[in-house]
């Protein structure tokens, strides 16, 4: 008994040991960052039902020019500010920002989303900012009639910690213009492997930025050339307008729970350089979807492998909503350019405006001589050998 005893005490004072040299930070977590949605309370009371007056402060938030709490139903005028989710949103006057300190894992790579609604008739911006990594996103009506939209922006953490950092970078003539900035959120990327016989990395979508569960209308990807930082992992966003990122919660998804629509004809396209073997033979596989958001037909992709092309229209069986493509090329070098845009410039036929278009997923590269194949064939061959014995039988 006494022997079990010290030996619980040893095992103790090991325990203690061990959890005195685990690291302390607490990385950010995906989702919300602190006061991401800015309902939480400030001190002295939301604008319209201040104790003190003044602008009121923004909980978790250093703010810097005018920055302004708004609430959901506030008028401007004879307009009505538009709130994203929720009560309560920023709006950012003239050269304003406001930042927080972030505490992150240095070396990753992470992505924020976030929710923005510009409250003037001309050209709003949003310049989203890290260390020396900096975005500045045109706010547009083209992807809805609601007036906001989710984006998304990646960057490398250099650091243990950063400062995320949201101005407008504008001097508008009406001092009461600006962009409304609300639902900010952060996550966590990781690159997935490329599967077994698919050189594509990421090519079924499924890993990208954070999307909130009570928003439908997906998420922007705006142009981003950096493979390396990318919100869709694998892929960069190669063209003047987003593509929108979509979940099987909101759209018709082919495969699995996320997917790419492609908007703007060409001018939303997204592309990867994958692995290949100079003159050999691959193809190029993929599922062509329609999201089920009321966007009219005609929808057709533009489809690159090397320097092979070809455009695939949207003609699914009566009983699919989906449908694979195929395109056959000859690798010409150790990397090889995919790529996919619109062939068309598609809007919804409810509202008659909003840019949507064909769905992108389920993305393979595969070198035409697989195992697979020849698997196949001898299945065949198999086959036809069992069926001749049968008959000399």
């Amino acid at each position: 008994m006494a022997r079990s005893s010290t030996a619980m005490k040893w095992v103790s004072i090991f325990a203690l040991l061990a959890l005195s040299h685990l690291p302390l930070t607490t990385f950010a977590e995906d989702g919300l960052v602190a006061n991401g949605d800015f309902e939480a309370t400030p001190s002295n009371g939301f604008p319209n039902e201040a104790i003190v007056e003044g602008p009121s402060e923004v909980p978790n938030w250093k703010s810097n020019g005018t920055v302004e709490l708004v609430e959901s139903g506030q008028k401007q005028g004879g307009m009505i500010l538009i709130v994203p989710q929720g009560r309560h949103a920023v709006r950012l006057g003239n050269d304003a920002e406001i930042s927080q300190e972030v505490t992150v894992e240095k070396g990753s790579i992470y992505s924020v989303t976030f929710c923005a609604a510009r409250t003037c008739a001309q050209l709003e911006s949003i310049n989203v900012s890290v260390a020396s990594t900096s975005q500045t996103i045109d706010l547009q009506t083209l992807y809805n009639v609601q007036g906001w939209n989710p984006y998304a922006v990646s960057f490398n953490a250099e650091e243990d910690t950063f400062r995320l950092v949201f101005k407008n970078p504008g001097m508008e003539d009406d001092p009461t213009c600006g962009p409304i900035i609300d639902n900010i959120a952060i996550k966590k990327l990781f690159t997935p492997k490329s599967p077994k016989e698919n050189a594509v990395i990421n090519g079924d979508f499924e890993e990208g930025p954070w999307m909130f569960t009570n928003t439908s209308l997906g998420v922007l990807l705006p142009t981003n050339l950096d493979e390396e930082t990318s919100s869709l992992p694998g892929w960069i966003v190669e063209s003047n307008r987003a593509v929108r990122y979509i979940d099987s919660d909101h759209y018709s998804v082919p495969q699995g729970r996320r997917a790419v629509e492609l908007l703007s004809g060409k001018e939303g396209i997204i592309s990867q350089m994958v692995e290949t073997k100079p003159d050999k033979p691959y193809s190029l596989t993929f599922s062509l979807g329609h999201a089920d958001d009321k966007c009219k037909e005609p929808l057709a992709v533009m489809a690159f492998a090397g320097d092979q092309a070809q455009n695939v229209h949207y003609t699914p069986n009566s009983n699919s909503t989906f449908q694979t493509a195929n395109l056959n090329f000859t690798a010409k070098a150790e990397r090889t350019r995919i790529a996919f845009y619109s062939i068309y410039y598609n809007t919804r036929s409810d509202d008659m405006s909003s840019l949507c278009g064909p769905v992108v997923d389920d993305v393979r590269v595969w070198f035409s001589n697989s195992h697979g194949l020849r698997g196949f064939s001898l299945f065949r061959l198999g086959l036809a050998i069992l069926g001749l014995a049968l008959v000399l039988v």
